[in-house]
């Protein structure tokens, strides 16, 4: 019987899956340095993102040194260098628009901008009036949600099952 009731908990914990984590894993966006112009401009120079994203700074062989630095120092990628791999993971509690630059050209127009849109929002109108729903997180969230809850479900229907056979063969006996 208990090794039987093992079965069924591993059984239900297999089939779960990540019964905890509600929220996905943000997307990855990556900002560059405009390599075959003027070497002095983010590309792109603008970003929309989500909470929870993750904002990839990445250039290699530049012919000058760059950084990323946000204007109140919420991320720095550091010194002014040719080859730069810095990240950096919006929060969920971090919504808004953040302007960064680039330390030794900030003078010459190397800025940026990344608007980071709050996931608890239904809908979301950017500067070029294209409408970004963000209802697919949440979604995606509660049909994790269901799955989960479904399992549970199956899964007690199926431990009821076995307990109730086993008190039949024991009143025939």
């Amino acid at each position: 019987m208990i090794r039987r009731f093992v079965v069924l908990l591993v059984f239900a914990i297999t089939i779960s899956g990540d019964i905890g984590l509600l929220q996905d894993e943000g997307e990855e966006h990556t900002v560059t340095v405009d390599g075959f112009g003027s070497n002095i401009r983010f590309v792109p120079e603008t970003l929309t993102i989500n909470e929870g994203d993750t904002v990839r700074f990445l250039w290699s062989g530049e012919l000058l040194p760059h950084n990323a630095i946000e204007q109140n120092d919420l991320f720095n990628s550091g010194d002014a260098m040719r080859d730069v791999d810095y990240t950096f993971t919006f929060d969920y509690n971090q919504s808004g628009v953040y302007d960064f630059y680039c330390e030794p050209h900030r003078d010459l127009g190397m800025l940026g901008e990344i608007t980071v849109l709050d996931v608890a929002q239904d809908n979301i109108s950017t500067g070029d009036d294209l409408e970004t729903k963000t209802d697919d997180v949440v979604s995606e969230n509660n049909s994790k949600i269901n799955f989960n809850i479904l399992s549970v479900v199956v899964l007690v229907i199926l431990f009821l099952i076995y307990y109730r056979t086993r008190i039949d063969n024991i009143t025939k006996i």
